[in-house]
């Protein structure tokens, strides 16, 4: 492998690096980057709600975009002036066949939007939620948020799934990379409130999942555009309550009905925290690592990068 190989395997990422990063500090970069990226755009938002609201308006969700874009811009002048490699050595190779970064792109889409789906229509048969009429003429800022949660969902998967996975995997392997970038994954997530166990399990069980997927198809494409059809088809489609934080702009309306169980429903933390939930993102869980493990059958024994 050649310092300048942009081909090799996701979780080798680091070895192309001049100055490596290993894993504490790598944690130490992502918490910094992403505390220094939201700082301002989080005074200011709070400015612009008058307190510490979690209905996010259109422009809300736009100042907060710009705080992502800030972060992985941090991101990015670290792997490039201190480690002395290329950005997209943290997930984006070169060399892939013609429109297979589309084919992963629309993969992730397609399963984030499938999941999705069944949430809802589980939620709604049951009776345990209504869903409102499409109010079509939302269409248009709902479609322009896409681009925002394609900043953000980006952002948070190159962090971790990225970078992070890269920092852990050269010095302790990969299943250790897996089980930080999890873990880091779901404290960042879980300071929301309305945190249920279910909420927790599933922040785990997501990131697992997107690990797995991430090393299978060596790269993020597909994570990125799971993490971010995820993120806007629950908030700005669907109308739910993400992470909870319930925007105002979407094209339908996911209303509990009063008196439903937690567990279809997620509670005040959406449909993240539910039970349904936790079987789909489990599911997808066992799929992604049998997948990177029959990628990985000719590597290492112990999931380590070869060097």
């Amino acid at each position: 492998m050649t310092p300048q190989d942009v081909r090799a395997p996701l979780e080798s990422g680091m070895l192309l690096a001049a100055n490596r990063t290993g894993p504490l500090l790598g944690v130490l970069v992502v918490f910094v980057c992403f505390l220094l990226g939201q700082l301002p755009p989080s005074v200011i938002g709070l400015a612009i709600a008058g307190g510490g609201a979690t209905r996010m308006t259109f422009v809300l969700q736009a100042v907060f975009t710009v705080g992502f874009a800030c972060t992985l811009g941090l991101l990015a002048l670290w792997v490039r002036y201190r480690e002395g490699r290329r950005f997209a050595t943290v997930g984006f190779p070169g060399g892939l066949r013609p429109g297979a970064a589309g084919s992963q792109v629309a993969r992730g889409a397609a399963v984030a939007a499938a999941m999705i789906a069944l949430l809802v229509l589980v939620n709604v048969a049951s009776g345990a939620a209504t869903l409102s009429a499409p109010a079509w003429g939302s269409l248009v800022p709902v479609l322009i948020l896409l681009a925002g949660f394609a900043v953000q969902g980006s952002t948070e998967e190159v962090l971790t799934r990225g970078f992070l996975v890269q920092a852990v995997a050269w010095r302790w392997g990969v299943w250790a990379a897996i089980v930080v970038q999890a873990m880091v994954f779901a404290f960042l997530h879980g300071a929301n409130g309305d945190v249920s166990l279910f909420a927790v399990a599933n922040l785990l069980i997501v990131a697992v999942m997107l690990g797995f997927w991430a090393l299978a198809e060596r790269g993020l494409w597909g994570v990125c555009a799971f993490h971010a059809v995820w993120n806007w088809g629950l908030a700005n489609v669907a109308g739910g309550t993400v992470s909870n934080i319930e925007v105002t702009t979407s094209l339908t309306r996911f209303s509990p009905a009063e008196g439903a169980n937690d567990l279809l429903t997620g509670g005040g933390f959406g449909l993240e925290g539910s039970a349904v939930a936790t079987a789909l993102l489990g599911i997808g869980a066992v799929v992604a690592l049998v997948a990177w493990r029959r990628r990985a059958s000719s590597g290492t024994a112990d999931g380590r990068p070869a060097a």
